[in-house]
């Protein structure tokens, strides 16, 4: 028979139980790879529409809807968040574009294979060609990102130098081209089509931009 509201009432108190000491564990909703691309693609947003300096933390993760912890669980702090991007650049956008490339067997067609998977990710999220934009003029501000920041730059610098080797060796570009020279000058567009395709044109207008580059390459634009 169940105990009635007298029987319990008379009883002796129960002796209290020690409280258990709570264990830190990782903040609500930082569980799962999505929590960090969250906060990736707000950081990205973030450094590319104001900046290194006047970006923080706590605006990130309410952009990425989460807490300021979350962001700390994954990053100790700006700097580290600010690397981590960098690198996840260059992993999404530089290095699959330049191993796209190596499959190719002319001039134009590296790089064809090079942008057009510069397009199609920026199609899905023109971010990262923002950021790629914003972090070269962040390193002019900051010179202690410049040595990360220019590490994107050396990566396509070194593949458009390569590209041209390769076409000299096989006759497709004269022997006495400036190597040097002609590498800046593409390089320099390249930035220049990244910073439009961050904040100027479309993802149509981008991939018109580009097909016309490639017509450039092969000598028929004119």
């Amino acid at each position: 028979m169940s105990d009635s509201f007298w029987d319990v009432t008379t009883r002796s108190p129960r002796p209290k139980r020690p409280a258990t000491p709570r264990r830190r564990g990782r903040p609500l909703a930082t569980d799962g790879p999505d929590a960090r691309e969250r906060i990736l693609q707000a950081a990205r947003q973030e450094f590319s529409e104001v900046g290194y300096e006047r970006t923080s933390l706590t605006k990130i993760a309410e952009r990425a809807g989460l807490t300021r912890p979350a962001i700390n669980y994954h990053f100790s702090g700006k700097e580290s968040l600010y690397a981590a991007l960098l690198d996840s650049t260059r992993d999404g956008v530089s290095t699959p574009g330049i191993k796209e490339a190596a499959s190719a067997t002319t001039l134009a067609g590296r790089f064809s294979a090079f942008l057009e998977t510069a397009v199609r990710v920026n199609a899905l999220d023109r971010s990262y060609a923002r950021f790629i934009a914003a972090s070269l003029l962040d390193a002019v501000r900051h010179p202690e990102l410049e040595g990360r920041a220019q590490r994107q730059i050396a990566d396509v610098r070194a593949f458009v130098e390569q590209s041209l080797r390769t076409a000299i060796a096989d006759g497709e570009v004269p022997a006495d081209c400036d190597v040097g020279a002609v590498t800046e000058m593409l390089v320099a567009m390249l930035w220049g089509m990244g910073l439009y395709a961050g904040f100027v044109g479309t993802p149509d207008q981008l991939k018109s931009a580009v097909t016309q580059f490639e017509r450039l390459i092969e000598g028929k634009l004119w």
